[in-house]
């Protein structure tokens, strides 16, 4: 039931230009910007990025992504190095703003079964322990690290 309604409430509540590419998105207590992932062909993996800001009263645990065409997804962290690891998600206290990107946490998802090209905008679903937000997910940059493509342009 809550899922239900965080899910109709942020259709409902959709931010105004926070990026001059991305509208954003809003759930309760939950701002999201800045949403982009990394072009990938199919069968590759692509990087998805973006900011958390949480003014609501509880923590918040970001656990995936869910693209229309079900691909898996995984919230992914930086070790260092160049290593990274599956993480079981990010916790997102309230009054924090958590930065999504390749220094700190960011969510893989993939293999791909359509590509996402430069430029697509993509409907997207970002998952929480308890609630999911529907956004458009902003297809833009380089591919993801380890990718054939990325291997490929070095």
């Amino acid at each position: 039931m809550f899922r239900a309604f965080a899910a109709a409430g942020a259709l409902a509540l959709v931010a105004g230009p926070a990026l001059s590419h991305d509208e954003g998105a809003t759930a309760g207590g939950i701002h999201i910007e800045g949403i982009a992932a990394t072009p990938a062909r199919p069968g590759e993996t692509s990087r998805v990025t973006f900011t958390i800001e949480n003014d609501g009263p509880d923590r918040a645990v970001l656990v995936g992504l869910l693209l229309p065409t079900g691909e898996p997804s995984q919230v992914r962290g930086f070790l260092g190095g160049g290593h990274s690891a599956a993480m079981a998600g990010v916790r997102v206290g309230a009054g924090d703003v958590y930065g999504l990107g390749d220094r700190t946490a960011w969510i893989d998802i993939g293999p791909l079964r359509n590509e996402l090209p430069d430029g697509a905008t993509v409907p997207a679903v970002i998952r929480f322990d308890s609630f999911d937000v529907p956004v458009t997910l902003h297809v833009g940059g380089m591919p993801a690290a380890g990718t054939p493509s990325a291997r490929a342009s070095r």
